[in-house]
């Protein structure tokens, strides 16, 4: 029997000690998991404002970038658009100098074709003038041979029948011949009226194809519209890191192991097979 209570007595001292080491180490593991979930929380609020400050400087160096290239786009759309105005202006003066030397061309072709047509006119006139002025000095001698056939025979003293036939024959030869010559008149008029409106047909066609190589005048090009400002992209601004994005605070304590002392085991072992440890040491109370 004296065993028996020995063994609860040790069995009763090593769980008191098994509850107080077990009390300690449960105390010692609450403080460790805290620290540590303090720690987690703290490092991960530094990972979060990190990784928000680099989001940042990224995120402005995309706006700076972005501003960069659209303000290269406008400077070069208004440099082309510039360069463009000039070429226009510069095609636009050449066209109006070819214009103004096809409108000197085209007059000097007029005045040409005036002065050819009254060059022509005057030979075809000199030319008539010239016929009549022949015409003038044949009939002039036809007259004077006719005459001189009168005289003639005035001085050969003819009379009666014979002399007048011979009247009536130089004055028939003088009637041909001035029909003759006043045909030919008629005749060089009405070639120098042909010749005349040949060369007005000439003088209207030379105009017909001065006018036809005038050159037309040229219009100035409506000028191109001014380029337009470059859109610029938008960024969102990363947002900055807030306290619940870290999770609520650990709660001392919340996360505890429920395994026991291995003493408060034993003493609890021994407390209940106290009779079956004696029955096997063969001890008697």
């Amino acid at each position: 029997m004296a065993w028996q209570l020995a063994i609860q007595g040790a069995s009763a001292l090593l769980s008191g000690l098994g509850g107080q080491a077990e009390a300690d180490a449960q105390n010692a593991a609450i403080d460790a998991t805290y620290k540590q979930e303090l720690q987690a929380r703290r490092y991960r609020k530094r990972s979060l404002m990190a990784d928000w400050r680099h989001s940042t400087k990224q995120w402005r160096l995309n706006q700076k970038n972005e501003e960069t290239l659209g303000a290269f786009k406008d400077a070069t759309n208004l440099q082309d658009w510039l360069y463009n105005l000039k070429i226009q202006d510069f095609e636009y003066a050449s066209q109006m100098k070819q214009y103004a030397k096809s409108e000197k061309i085209y007059g000097q072709q007029l005045t040409f074709n005036q002065m050819a047509e009254a060059a022509a006119k005057e030979a075809e006139y000199r030319k008539l003038e010239d016929a009549m002025k022949e015409m003038a000095f044949q009939n002039q001698d036809i007259v004077i041979k006719a005459l001189q056939g009168e005289g003639a025979l005035a001085v050969k003293g003819q009379q009666g029948r014979s002399a007048e036939k011979l009247e009536q024959a130089e004055f028939a030869a003088l009637g041909r011949n001035q029909a003759i010559l006043a045909e030919s008149l008629l005749s060089a008029k009405a070639d120098t009226a042909s010749a005349l409106r040949k060369i007005a047909n000439d003088k209207f066609g030379a105009d017909l194809a001065a006018e036809a190589n005038r050159m037309l005048r040229p219009d100035r090009l409506p000028q191109p519209p001014k380029p337009l400002t470059t859109p610029r992209a938008e960024f969102l601004k990363p947002r900055r890191p807030k306290e619940f994005d870290l999770g609520p605070m650990p709660i001392k304590g919340a996360m505890v192991s429920s395994a026991g002392s291995w003493m408060g085991a034993g003493a609890s072992f021994l407390g209940n097979n106290s009779s079956s440890i004696v029955k096997a040491l063969g001890l008697k109370g």
